[in-house]
């Protein structure tokens, strides 16, 4: 039977970049655990189990962790964009948000990284972030647009003509383990929960968008297991394809130029 289902696999967030944003450090940390534990990890069990992910990565990143996003990029993942220092990106005036992108986006592609796709901090964009993108020569964005974590998502294409590729809280990690309103979830009732999410794309040809991160799910070895077994119990399913974002975003682009409409 072929595969039906979606699972959109991508990575938020490295080093230090959101405590310098917060202002409770001031330097970058090599020895960071997401950096030195979580990205290797993550990169072995990606390539063990021979899936893309899409890594959205702070453009404060491009100057300090170089070192970091060329793994990521020899072992041909993607890296998109998530700001400048994990901003709360929506409560942002339109004016820094926009400046933010410009320096983000110089930043990557000084380090020799073309992002095609970005992700809002915080999950929101916000009103300005979808035109300022299709200036830059993005694709697509990937923030959250349902209002309910019920909701089923589905790519769509912005009026900016940008593709839209969504996520829902309950399949981020970090919600689950530290910002769940029901209380922090353990790693088996997080196991649980995804597994359900990726049984009922399996059976309606849906999409998942797992958001994962590496100072989180990379470094602990409960997190991780549960990562690993997700990931792999995903690749076997036949109902289901792991892919990247860019590959949704062709997908969807494909779709589009083959609509009579």
């Amino acid at each position: 039977m072929s595969a039906t289902g979606t699972v959109c696999l991508t990575v938020d967030n490295l080093g230090r970049a959101r405590e310098i944003g917060l202002g409770e450090v001031f330097r970058p940390d090599p020895d960071e655990r997401g950096l030195k534990r979580g990205v290797p990890r993550m990169l072995g069990l990606f390539d063990e189990l021979a899936v893309k992910a899409t890594f959205f990565v702070e453009g404060w990143n491009a100057l300090h962790h170089r070192d970091v996003l060329d793994s990521i990029l020899a072992d041909d993942h993607e890296i998109g964009l998530h700001g400048w220092v994990h901003e709360k990106w929506a409560e942002l005036p339109d004016g820094q948000q926009e400046r933010l992108l410009f320096d983000g986006t110089a930043a990557m592609r000084a380090a020799g990284i073309a992002p095609t796709g970005f992700r809002a901090p915080g999950g929101y964009r916000g009103r300005r972030t979808a035109g300022v993108l299709r200036e830059l020569g993005y694709r697509y964005d990937s923030s959250i647009v349902a209002e309910t974590e019920n909701d089923p998502l589905a790519v769509s294409i912005l009026p900016e003509q940008l593709v839209c590729i969504p996520w829902h809280w309950q399949m981020n990690d970090y919600w689950q383990y530290y910002m769940n309103p029901a209380g922090a979830q353990s790693p088996a009732q997080l196991l649980e929960t995804w597994r359900r999410r990726l049984a009922d794309a399996a059976r309606s040809g849906g999409l998942v968008t797992i958001t994962v991160h590496p100072f989180v799910s990379g470094v602990d070895d409960d997190k991780f297991s549960v990562l690993s077994t997700l990931m792999t119990e995903a690749v076997l399913d036949p109902n289901l394809t792991v892919v990247n974002a860019t590959a949704l975003d062709a997908r969807a682009r494909r779709a589009v130029a083959a609509s009579p409409n």
